[in-house]
C-alpha cells in the first residue's frame, strides 16, 4: 500500500511538472503587406511582440514561449497598403500541453480556428475568407511550408481588388480538457498524503 501511494505521488509530481513546462509556438508566415505577430494571455490586449515585417515575398519564421496552464491568444495585425491583401501562415505547438481550438497542435490559415475582424482584439470576430491555396495568383508559391497547405486569407476576397484595410486575426491556444488543473493535482496529492499518514498510524497502533 505504501509503495502504491508513493508511486502515485511520484506520478502526480511528474504530471504537475509536465503541465508547467512552457510550450513553444513556431510561426511561419507571409503577409501582404505590413504585419505584426503577438501572443497574449488576454484577448483584449495585443500582448508581447513576437515578430514583424513588411515584405510579402519573404517567408518569415518566428518562435516564442507561451504561458503554461492558461489560454494564450495568437494575435496578428496585417495592414494592406494597396492592391490585394492577404495572410498566409502555419502555426505549430511543440507539445500537447496546449492546443489550438481545433484540438490540434497545428493551425493553418484557412482553418476554422483562426478568426478576423476590422476593429481590434477582444471584439466580435468572424470567419476568414479564403483567397486560394499557397501558389494562387497574384502571390505565387511561397516557400518554407513543406507538406503543410495553408490558404491565403483576408476579410474578403481581395485578389483582384485594391484596399487599405487593417485586419486583426485571432487564434486561441487552450489547455486541453484531458490535462488536470494544477489545483486538482494539489488536492489529490494532499489526499494521498493524508491516506498514507492514516495507514502509518493504523499500522503503529496494531503493533
Amino acid at each position: 500500500m505504501k509503495k502504491f501511494l508513493l508511486a502515485a505521488l511520484f506520478a502526480l509530481a511528474n504530471i504537475g511538472s509536465g503541465a508547467a513546462n512552457a510550450t513553444t509556438l513556431s510561426t511561419t508566415i507571409n503577409a501582404d503587406n505590413v504585419f505584426q505577430v503577438y501572443v497574449s494571455t488576454n484577448n483584449n490586449t495585443l500582448g508581447t511582440l513576437v515578430g514583424n515585417a513588411n515584405d510579402w515575398t519573404t517567408t518569415y519564421n518566428f518562435s516564442t514561449l507561451l504561458t503554461a496552464g492558461v489560454t494564450n491568444f495568437l494575435h496578428i495585425v496585417v495592414a494592406n497598403q494597396g492592391g490585394p491583401g492577404g495572410l498566409l501562415g502555419a502555426f505549430v505547438l511543440s507539445d500537447a500541453n496546449l492546443v489550438f481550438a481545433n484540438g490540434s497542435n497545428t493551425l493553418l490559415t484557412g482553418d476554422a480556428g483562426l478568426t478576423q475582424n476590422l476593429t481590434g482584439f477582444g471584439h466580435t470576430t468572424s470567419a476568414t475568407v479564403s483567397e486560394g491555396a499557397n501558389g494562387t495568383s497574384p502571390w505565387g508559391l511561397r516557400s518554407g511550408y513543406g507538406a503543410l497547405a495553408p490558404q491565403w486569407v483576408w476579410n474578403y476576397y481581395s485578389n483582384n481588388a485594391s484596399d487599405f484595410n487593417t485586419v486583426y486575426f485571432t487564434a486561441a491556444i487552450e489547455v486541453p480538457n484531458a490535462v488536470p488543473e494544477p489545483g486538482s493535482i494539489a488536492l489529490l496529492g494532499l489526499g494521498l498524503l493524508a491516506l498514507l499518514a492514516w495507514r502509518k498510524r493504523k499500522d503503529n497502533l496494531a503493533i
